[in-house]
């Protein structure tokens, strides 16, 4: 393992998340007040334009990430058995894991705020474009009130984080594939830009909250072996 590689092990949870959180905030109240409506009637007509299906498979590329999470956890399954636990499993571990805790985090906060949808898709969903509905329905988090944070931005932020920061070389790939999947999120008007910057919080803080949880889980680990 270089030193680059190494750099992983020395993210903690600090004072500057919590002054990234507070920017973070601000930036939801003004695109929430200033942004969020006019963008979604912008990106609404682009749902009737030939660009849709590209949007769509844009953002789609989250979801088949997703799908590989349980093969990713038998690969490192049979690795673990044949101790062969080495950098990679490392990246496959925090990656996979983040996902996990971004979905279940995002997942709550849906529950939380409950926000009414953009557009409406299934169910005959109350949303900004067919209903005038806008804004959150606190604690009513079900399927017709689950736009705020954007899942999808949560999942690519997260995984995309553990990879920036163990693959330090690869980090234009994680700017390129966030960048792919908030413009197809966007230009199929799947979520308000708040969403979007909602979920790639999320996202970030839970790739974090995993390295710092396998670090310290690592370093109790190595200390009860020299105890022993």
């Amino acid at each position: 393992m270089n030193k680059k590689q190494a750099e992983h092990h020395q993210i903690t949870l600090h004072k500057g998340h919590l002054v990234y959180a507070l920017v973070t905030v601000a930036l939801i109240v003004l695109l929430y007040f200033f942004v969020d409506r006019q963008a979604s009637m912008f990106f609404n007509k682009m749902r009737h334009t030939e660009l849709y299906n590209t949007f769509f498979y844009m953002q789609y590329t989250v979801n088949m990430l997703v799908s590989i999470i349980p093969y990713a956890y038998l690969y490192l399954l049979v690795m673990l058995y044949f101790k062969r636990l080495y950098f990679f499993e490392e990246f496959i571990f925090a990656a996979a894991t983040s996902i996990l805790i971004a979905s279940a985090m995002t997942s709550m906060l849906k529950h939380v705020f409950g926000r009414y949808w953009t557009e409406t898709f299934v169910g005959g969903n109350l949303s900004f474009i067919q209903n005038k509905m806008f804004g959150f329905d606190f604690f009513h988090g079900d399927i017709q009130h689950a736009s705020f944070p954007s899942g999808h931005t949560s999942v690519i932020f997260a995984a995309m984080t553990i990879l920036w920061i163990m693959y330090p070389k690869y980090k234009w790939l994680a700017i390129t594939w966030c960048t792919v999947v908030i413009v197809g999120l966007l230009g199929c008007n799947f979520h308000f830009p708040s969403d979007v910057v909602a979920g790639a919080f999320v996202g970030i803080i839970s790739a974090c909250l995993t390295l710092h949880i396998t670090q310290q889980f690592a370093r109790n680990l190595k200390q009860n072996k020299r105890e022993d």
